[in-house]
């Protein structure tokens, strides 16, 4: 009877592995389609640019094996400089900025709440979102147009002088930011009001009656417990700044004398236009390469917020 007793749970454990190699089966057929897309429309083309790299490679024919010669040629050269610094820059610049605006909107939003008319202010502010950065980048044009803009007539009302904001080497990438800042700040606000709508109000009441005061309880409970929205938002952010292309590509053209040349404008000029595109490739390494470590970077902080 004991001899039976100890041997009963074996069949229990085989139907439950046979259970989860089921499960498992069916998720890996699920995420197939997505695996499948990932393979074709990354792996296989980020190969290929790898293999590129090394070539002296022409759309017209010219196929030459130069090795490591596109590599030195574009890290040494002052393309390449200059848009690997336009382009961190505007990281810089755009990002910290945004996510700091997009955090006091949504606290105003979070005391918004029960006031009726939120919702329709939410809508506004989200509207941007929708509108390709293509579409903002026109609506910009015409605020920052120096002779009619309306960035320089509100400037006229207080009496300070008009800006040369697209046309500027010093103010084109900060304007570019202003309009980054703009057609982002709907989708950061909606993630932070989410975080704000999560956190118990008891940790304020809590708060109140130990005496804390607003900064105080924003610094002890809004900050630590908005801390994964905070990061979410932060990776986004850092990613599509990063991966700057419409905005100086309408707005700009890269100029003036390249001051808002990204780096993936880069790749598009070396590839399209002057069939370069071994170079091009070597831009697209770099750049994966770069965010890899970005992204890994973000990750670790993600990861460690969520075991906290």
């Amino acid at each position: 009877m004991s001899s039976t007793q100890k041997l009963a749970p074996v069949p229990v454990l085989g139907r439950q592995r046979s259970y989860e190699r089921r499960t498992t089966t069916r998720a890996y057929l699920f995420l197939a389609p997505a695996l499948i897309l990932v393979v074709l429309l990354f792996l296989i083309p980020l190969g290929y640019n790898i293999v590129i790299s090394f070539f002296d490679w022409s759309v017209i024919g010219r196929r030459e094996f130069i090795g490591l010669e596109n590599y030195v040629s574009v890290i040494s050269s002052d393309r390449f400089l200059n848009a690997a610094g336009n382009t961190l820059y505007f990281t810089l610049l755009g990002v910290p900025a945004g996510v700091v605006l997009s955090l006091l909107v949504a606290l105003g939003f979070n005391a918004l709440l029960v006031r009726r008319g939120s919702a329709l202010i939410r809508a506004l502010y989200f509207a941007p979102v929708v509108a390709s950065l293509t579409a903002v980048a026109f609506v910009w044009l015409w605020i920052f147009n120096p002779a009619y803009g309306l960035a320089n007539s509100v400037l006229g009302w207080f009496g300070i002088p008009g800006q040369d904001w697209l046309t500027s080497e010093e103010q084109v990438i900060p304007s570019l930011a202003i309009m980054y800042i703009w057609a982002r700040l709907g989708f950061n606000v909606i993630i932070l009001v989410a975080g704000l709508n999560a956190i118990d109000r008891s940790y304020y009441e809590a708060a109140r009656l130990d005496g804390a005061g607003p900064f105080r309880m924003f610094w002890s409970i809004t900050v630590p417990l908005l801390n994964r929205q905070l990061v979410l938002v932060i990776s986004v952010e850092v990613m599509n700044a990063l991966k700057l292309f419409e905005l100086p590509f309408v707005a700009t053209k890269g100029g003036p004398t390249g001051a808002s040349r990204s780096m993936v404008m880069e790749i598009y000029e070396l590839a399209f236009r002057l069939d370069r595109w071994g170079e091009a490739a070597v831009y697209v390494v770099i750049f994966f390469v770069f965010l890899v470590v970005v992204t890994g970077a973000i990750r670790k902080l993600l990861t460690r917020d969520i075991s906290e």
